[in-house]
């Protein structure tokens, strides 16, 4: 679940509690006979609601909005999450065991962080590409380059993945 929906939920269960504390108040109060509200003054909603029929068009319009909106919700709760994990091959195919692409991303960005040359790493990894980000004060950056390349693409093996990602490397001068 994500983080928005939990807040979300949150918000809205105890907004939902708060409104059913109200209305078992205010039946009481109406069942013990007490004229008045207790904290809620309905009385204009009430007029209102008594003077519009389900087909006059302030009610019509409330109602679409209102479906619309919780159409548009169901949608996006609907829509496939992005796969946060890649899976490792396993020798039991009862066992799934996975990695996050942020855990792929540190072990390539730790693969190439010792290499001489190296001034930085950042990483971006995707269920399909894994882009590593390599920076270097060097002009001459070949040898430097090839040796990224070879580290990188071990570390990549060296995880097991499944479907493992292709590789991107990306090698960029930076004045020292």
């Amino acid at each position: 679940m994500r983080t928005v929906d939990r807040v979300l939920a949150l918000v809205l269960g105890l907004a939902g509690l708060a409104l059913g504390i109200v209305v078992v108040a205010e039946v009481v109060q109406g069942l013990l006979g007490r004229p008045g509200h207790l904290l809620v003054p309905y009385e204009g909603v009430a007029t209102w609601l008594r003077e519009h029929t389900w087909a006059s068009g302030a009610v019509l319009t409330i109602s679409i909005v209102v479906g619309v909106v919780g159409l548009l919700l169901l949608v996006l709760e609907l829509k496939p999450r992005r796969k946060t994990l890649l899976v490792v091959q396993g020798e039991d195919d009862d066992v799934v065991t996975a990695i996050s692409r942020t855990g792929v991303g540190r072990a390539l960005e730790q693969s190439v962080s010792g290499l001489a040359g190296v001034d930085s790493t950042r990483s971006t990894v995707t269920s399909r590409k894994a882009t590593l980000v390599v920076r270097t004060p060097l002009r001459q950056s070949a040898e430097l380059d090839a040796q990224v390349r070879e580290r990188a693409g071990s570390a990549l093996a060296g995880l097991g993945l499944a479907s493992a990602p292709s590789l991107s490397i990306d090698l960029q001068e930076v004045s020292a």
